[in-house]
């Protein structure tokens, strides 16, 4: 997470680092396979961003709402020069600088605690990533302008839609139980989206339980 609009969000994911982490680390053996299993879009999600990534050899990346880092240090054991990731959790950070000096990439990543819309950039990026963070976002617009401004060759986000009953229990798990307050889009929204913040190119797809949308600026 990234943004301190949803304090739910930010109160959950400050406790689960290792939880969350365990849903992309081969290293977590038996959890990785059950979330395999069970949580097939994630996967379809991940293969999606580096498929649109294509070669980030020299790149630069922006990772918001990074989470535990595994999509910032895939970039860089791919060849990304820099990649700033950025999450308003402060235990995601920590973990993220820990697993990046585990990985052997910490020389090419930077991890920044703090709200994305605040933060000065004083540079762009060839790729900025936003994956697993509109669930939580009331208002996207700010999120994709900012998004925008950074003039990325592609952008790539992830959004969940209703389905049911996946939908339904999930509500009561974030809702009820986390008092995380999560957001359903639909792909007309997504596309009004890209087009207000002033995308060259975008195209939006569904997976197995919402949306991948990848974008770009024309350099």
């Amino acid at each position: 997470m990234t943004t301190p609009e949803n304090p739910g969000a930010q109160s959950y994911f400050d406790k689960v680092p290792k939880e969350w982490d365990a849903l992309y680390s081969h290293e977590h053996g038996f959890m990785y396979r059950v979330n395999k299993a069970l949580r097939k879009g994630l996967y379809e999600r991940y293969a999606f961003t580096f498929e649109k990534c294509g070669d980030l050899t020299g790149a630069s990346v922006l990772d918001i709402g990074c989470g535990t880092a595994r999509y910032s240090i895939e970039c860089a054991k791919r060849g990304a020069r820099r990649v700033t990731g950025i999450d308003f959790a402060p235990s995601m950070i920590e973990f993220s600088r820990n697993i990046a000096r585990q990985m052997g990439v910490a020389g090419q990543c930077t991890f920044i605690q703090g709200d994305v819309l605040a933060h000065e950039f004083t540079e762009t990026f060839d790729v900025v990533l936003a994956l697993g963070l509109f669930d939580y976002i009331k208002d996207p617009a700010p999120l994709f302008n900012k998004a925008a401004s950074l003039k990325p060759r592609v952008f790539v986000a992830s959004f969940p839609r209703f389905t049911f009953p996946w939908s339904i229990q999930r509500r009561i798990r974030y809702y009820l139980i986390k008092k995380c307050p999560i957001y359903d889009y639909s792909k007309e929204q997504i596309e009004g989206l890209c087009k207000a913040a002033g995308f060259d190119w975008f195209e939006v797809v569904k997976n197995s339980h919402g949306y991948l949308c990848a974008a770009g600026v024309k350099k």
